[in-house]
């Protein structure tokens, strides 16, 4: 029978055709979800219109135990869920309120708390600090039971996600960095200042961590001192040292003489320009002209003629 949707019952038979009637949002269902009608949100609601109160500044309905300290927002609800991407305000399943102040599903915080505790939207911590500590000092215990390595050590400057805090001179560690401020190992790595040996041992004269007076300066200066000793130093050759620091390179001509057989070639004693003759085939460098030609005739073999190697041998000299 055709009638108006204003009315739960038929004109008719009087049947009732739902626990729950709506006559704005013609909408007819059970009670078992405990449907109410918000006028400030303009529709149907569920979870009993006797548990929740309106915000007019976040636009939602609230929980009256929860309403006092809720982190009023405008415009909170006014967006999707960042998880699920559904909208907020329309949606039919329970929202949840993160202390960083944004919103999403309760059924979407709880799956996404089962791998990451921080919002997806500001990556603060999604918990409150006293649910935290716990695990917060669990982690700090298994940092002081895993002692880095001196060539694994580094020294860092962290940033706190939750309290938005920079912090210098701060020892690493694979588990995490745990802030000062707040506690939360909520933390990104801003920027690596020393690493290795340098690392280790600037934390050892620090008591493990590098403390907050000083800045990066005192993490830069023994960097930079370090690195004026290794240029100040000198430069060790396979024949000998230069003086002076200078790096100085042999010639490829000059190592090519010194592996020949025999000859060594003319060289200064530690950079002082003092030139001393070098000793040939292991004769006194004093020798005449002739023997020295003699000499080197003798190392060198002369080649043998074309005719010469297929006739007889030449008979010895007489």
């Amino acid at each position: 029978t055709k009638q108006s949707s204003k009315s739960n019952f038929c004109i008719n038979c009087n049947i009732q055709f739902g626990e729950y009637h709506c006559a704005i949002c013609n909408l007819w269902m059970s009670n078992e979800e405990r449907p109410y009608h918000c006028p400030d949100c303009g529709f149907c609601r569920v979870g009993g219109g006797e548990n929740f109160r309106h915000c007019h500044d976040c636009g939602m309905c609230i929980d009256k135990q929860l309403f006092a300290d809720h982190n009023c927002k405008v415009g909170k609800y006014m967006s999707n869920c960042p998880v699920c991407q559904e909208d907020l305000f329309s949606s039919r399943d329970a929202s949840h309120e993160l202390p960083c102040g944004h919103a999403i599903h309760w059924h979407c915080f709880r799956e996404l708390a089962s791998h990451d505790s921080r919002c997806p939207m500001c990556k603060k911590t999604a918990e409150t600090h006293e649910r935290m500590k716990p695990t917060w000092d669990a982690m700090a215990m298994g940092i002081s039971l895993q002692p880095l390595p001196p060539e694994l050590c580094k020294v860092v400057t962290i940033k706190c996600n939750d309290c938005e805090k920079l912090q210098p001179r701060r020892s690493w560690h694979f588990l995490g960095v745990q802030c000062r401020h707040c506690e939360s190992f909520n933390t990104v790595v801003e920027r690596i200042t020393m690493m290795g040996q340098d690392a280790h041992d600037f934390l050892s004269r620090n008591g493990g961590d590098g403390g907050d007076d000083g800045g990066e300066e005192a993490v830069v200066q023994p960097v930079q001192r370090r690195q004026r000793q290794v240029q100040q130093s000198p430069v060790v050759h396979p024949q000998g040292t230069i003086g002076g620091g200078e790096d100085v390179a042999m010639q490829p001509r000059q190592r090519q003489v010194i592996q020949s057989p025999g000859v060594q070639p003319q060289g200064t004693n530690g950079g002082s320009g003092v030139t001393q003759p070098a000793a040939t085939n292991g004769m006194p460098s004093n020798s005449s002209p002739r023997a020295r030609r003699r000499r080197r005739a003798s190392m060198v073999a002369a080649p043998p003629s074309r005719g010469s190697m297929s006739a007889t041998p030449p008979p010895p000299f007489g």
